[in-house]
């Protein structure tokens, strides 16, 4: 492979995933109202929002659009973004012309968005994905206004250090993990807990709250195995960070 074609794959990980039709169609099922998304993660991270109504927000990485939803329905302003055709195709189809979406990878500087348009960013699940934090934050950064919320989850640390103990858990670096209930193999970076702060830190955010979730009780009931699991190990992570200036 040569060095165009390994930038090309690193800055597009799973993309062919996300883009195959059957895949994006059962994922997005899926995440609807299962364990680990709905019963765990989502309300973990909407939980760091404050009040949306009226505000500008950008969900960054959307997916099929379950965060722009909540985040309509809630009154707020939304712009998606994400990278994947069939998941653009999928939020179109929920979201109509109640959201702009645009298709864009994180892995480059985002000019389309101006200069301190948002109120608050939120991305879930989308992170790993992209191994140059510093670019995206600074980003990030740009395109809130003063004072602005950026809310974001990504796999724990621990889990994945549990799932990948033969590489160097203070390194940033590119793992594969198996996705049984999807049959298939998904690449995403891991990075130590200490980078995710100190990368807050140089692109001029402030540290606000940290969120391991647990998940609601309904799931005990619906999903008693996962329950089990995830009230005792962690999984995801969820931040709130605030722009300084």
């Amino acid at each position: 492979m040569d060095k165009k074609s390994k930038y090309h794959d690193l800055h597009n990980l799973s993309l062919d995933i996300y883009n195959n039709g059957d895949f994006a169609q059962s994922y997005a099922s899926r995440i609807e109202y299962n364990a680990h998304n709905a019963l765990y993660e989502r309300p973990a991270t909407l939980s760091l929002l404050s009040d949306v109504n009226g505000k500008t927000v950008l969900d960054a990485g959307c997916g099929p659009g379950a965060y722009s939803e909540w985040l309509i329905e809630n009154g707020a302003n939304v712009t998606a973004v994400d990278y994947s055709d069939e998941m653009i195709y999928i939020a179109s189809k929920r979201l109509g012309k109640r959201a702009k979406i645009i298709k864009a990878n994180m892995n480059s500087p985002m000019l389309f968005l101006k200069n301190e348009e948002f109120d608050m960013i939120v991305s879930s699940m989308v992170l790993h994905y992209l191994r140059d934090w510093r670019l995206v934050f600074n980003e990030f950064n740009r395109i809130l206004k003063k004072d602005g919320e950026l809310v974001f989850s990504i796999h724990h640390p621990f889990m994945e250090f549990s799932f990948h103990p033969d590489g160097n858990y203070h390194e940033t670096e590119l793992v594969e993990d198996e996705w049984p209930a999807f049959n298939v193999k998904m690449e995403y970076y891991r990075r130590p807990l200490s980078e995710v702060f100190e990368i807050l830190k140089e692109t001029d955010f402030k540290f606000a709250e940290l969120l391991e979730p647990k998940p609601l009780e309904e799931c005990k009931e619906l999903f008693p195995d996962s329950y089990e699991t995830l009230s005792r190990k962690p999984w995801f992570i969820c931040f709130k960070a605030i722009k300084l200036q």
